[in-house]
């Protein structure tokens, strides 16, 4: 009984497993946003005080993502429907969260956890929309956002690309890759296996975003 919830969400259709991000794989999804952002002068992704970034994590586990997020200055959210990693999120939250930084460019707010289907979410509102996707579920998820993205966000995906489409910008790092399309890329078919046209060199800096 105590393992239902972790196992109620595998006879969903296009269920995510629970695999929690890696100390790596959280530092690169920032390294790459980070450089696309700054590549590309987007400074209405970079957070500040006078500039909220909404940040949603799609099938956000025990909340990695999302606190690393909140950390660097993102108004965070994460979405899961495994009902004791929202749990044990929130208790976290409220235990151990602090809005204290050292940097006086930031303001912090706390993570918000939210225990829902993300399929049943409207993603309007978001700036930068994170997943770590099964492959088998990522083309209807490009489907979705394309009808619900605001024209501006980003989509951050993390150990699979999104097939049939070709990403704008990408970390190549075997497992730990990531890949970023903007709205437009989700028009671009490409007939192979999605291959990037950047590729960033992964290195151990912690840069920050």
């Amino acid at each position: 009984i105590a393992a239902l919830p972790f196992l109620t969400p595998a006879f969903r259709r296009h269920a995510l497993p629970y695999v929690p991000a890696t100390p790596k794989q959280i530092r690169n999804v920032f390294k790459t946003i980070k450089e696309y952002c700054e590549a590309n002068q987007l400074n209405n992704l970079k957070p500040s005080k006078t500039n909220r970034v909404k940040l949603i994590d799609l099938g956000s586990g025990d909340g990695r993502i999302v606190f690393e997020a909140a950390k660097r200055g993102y108004q965070s959210t994460g979405v899961e429907l495994n009902a004791i990693l929202i749990l044990y999120s929130k208790l976290k939250t409220i235990f151990s969260w602090s809005n204290k930084t050292t940097k006086s460019d930031l303001e912090i707010t706390k993570p918000v956890f939210n225990r829902a289907d993300f399929w049943k979410i409207n993603m309007k509102e978001y700036d930068l929309i994170v997943v770590f996707g099964v492959q088998e579920m990522m083309v209807d998820l490009a489907s979705k956002l394309k009808e619900e993205m605001k024209p501006d966000s980003l989509i951050v995906s993390c150990r699979n690309p999104i097939p049939n489409y070709k990403s704008v910008y990408n970390l190549d790092d075997d497992i730990d890759s990531v890949w970023i399309y903007n709205k437009n890329s989700l028009y671009v078919k490409v007939k192979n296996s999605e291959k990037a046209n950047i590729k960033v060199q992964d290195d151990d800096d912690d840069d920050q975003v």
